[in-house]
């Protein structure tokens, strides 16, 4: 798939980022896309790189081609160099200039495809759009598994984005959110995070463009072979959030 906008624009565009990581993607992709195929949504899903190593590009093209045997409005977008997750989702969006629902779920597997496509179906059933926010909020029917540490994490950057931007959310970063397209492209051009944080400034810039946030607890598993690292990662994460907080005291969301 090329750079170009979709020649048909979905009504509902799902994309799933992926950077060097095609092994639990091929584990997760086939899941998707039965799910997908089943579900009847007029959707178009797009794996979208973020400039993985040429190896790892064809085993992309390979897995996608297998997934459209399964789903066939199934796309791939590949990236030469690495931009960050939040670019190679907002790359995907950019393509479907006229897509109502936009929407995106992590290629690893944490979060079901029954549960994707569940959380897809409820944002759209809404009388009023509203940006619908996966949430990883422990209980008998959204139970969360995972390390003790990692599970501390989603808490205190909670505390920390609630405190440095002013940000309402229980779980920021939780890897699936459904968005009106029409809100989205309201906001585009205030959107400057591509790394961990995309997350935090879409959802602040959306909640001040008087777009409604809807946080849904989700059933979560963490997977094996994640790339996030505590302390590097989260000293990054910290660093995008002062740029936010710059931003938004500087009146440009």
């Amino acid at each position: 798939m090329s750079e170009s906008p979709l020649k048909q624009t979905p009504e509902i565009v799902l994309v799933t980022p992926v950077w060097n990581d095609s092994r639990r993607l091929g584990r997760f992709g086939p899941e998707l896309a039965r799910a997908l195929a089943a579900s009847g949504l007029p959707l178009c899903w797009i794996v979208s790189d973020d400039g993985s190593s040429v190896e790892e590009q064809v085993k992309l093209e390979t897995l996608v081609e297998q997934f459209r045997a399964i789903f066939p409005k199934t796309e791939l977008v590949l990236s030469e160099q690495r931009s960050r997750k939040g670019a190679a989702i907002y790359r995907a969006w950019d393509q479907c200039a006229t897509a109502d629902w936009l929407a995106f779920v992590d290629g690893d597997g944490a979060i079901s495809a029954s549960v994707i496509v569940g959380l897809i179906k409820s944002a759209i059933a809404e009388d009023d759009p509203a940006c619908t926010i996966a949430i990883r909020a422990h209980s008998v029917e959204s139970p969360v598994r995972r390390q003790v540490i990692r599970s501390l994490a989603p808490r205190v950057f909670s505390f920390l984005v609630r405190t440095l931007v002013g940000l309402k959310c229980l779980d920021t970063q939780c890897g699936a959110k459904v968005v009106p397209g029409s809100a989205y492209r309201e906001v585009r051009k205030h959107l400057k995070e591509y790394g961990y944080v995309f997350d935090v400034e879409l959802l602040m810039a959306l909640g001040r463009n008087k777009v409604q946030l809807k946080q849904r607890a989700i059933p979560w598993v963490e997977v094996p072979g994640g790339k996030v690292d505590l302390f590097t990662d989260g000293f990054r994460m910290v660093m995008g959030l002062l740029r936010i907080r710059r931003r938004l005291k500087a009146g440009l969301y």
